[in-house]
């Protein structure tokens, strides 16, 4: 009889917590370079859901996810495989974003100096990348999920 009343409450205390746990779907848009800018078509791969009350997401937040592909952020500990989600907002200088330079999206470090827009690379092997025509910027990093390699 204890272990049916024990067994009774657990799945109370879970249903609690399921029924608390406030889900947010975020589109998965595929994967960014975190390298070389490349020529990259956005499609929706899927959905992820989330708990928006872990990332302090109000209900309308505009969010996606990506895959790095990539080591020129390893700096910053985002490493190859990792998720990145992304929410749409204002940047700020210093800000990760994925951004598109001169048709070319990548992921990097947003920085002004001298009031000249452009991104770095958290990695010294990779070079500066100053737009020639345009700079658009399509995400600020919000989250990183690194799966557990097992």
């Amino acid at each position: 009889m204890l272990f049916t009343d024990l067994h009774h409450n657990l799945n109370l205390l879970w249903l609690f917590h399921a029924r608390s746990w406030i889900r947010h779907q975020i589109p998965f848009l595929g994967s960014i370079i975190a390298g070389r800018p490349e020529v990259q078509e956005g499609r929706v791969e899927g959905c992820m859901d989330i708990d928006s009350a872990t990332l302090q997401l109000p209900k309308n937040a505009r969010t996606f996810a990506l895959k790095v592909r990539g080591d020129s952020m390893r700096n910053a500990a985002i490493l190859e495989g990792d998720i990145v989600i992304m929410k749409l907002r204002e940047t700020k200088h210093g800000d990760i974003v994925a951004a598109l330079i001169d048709g070319e999206t990548t992921l990097k470090r947003f920085v002004v100096q001298g009031g000249m827009p452009y991104l770095r690379a958290s990695n010294p092997k990779c070079p500066d990348l100053i737009p020639a025509r345009e700079l658009v910027i399509q995400g600020v990093l919000i989250a990183l999920l690194r799966l557990s390699k097992s």
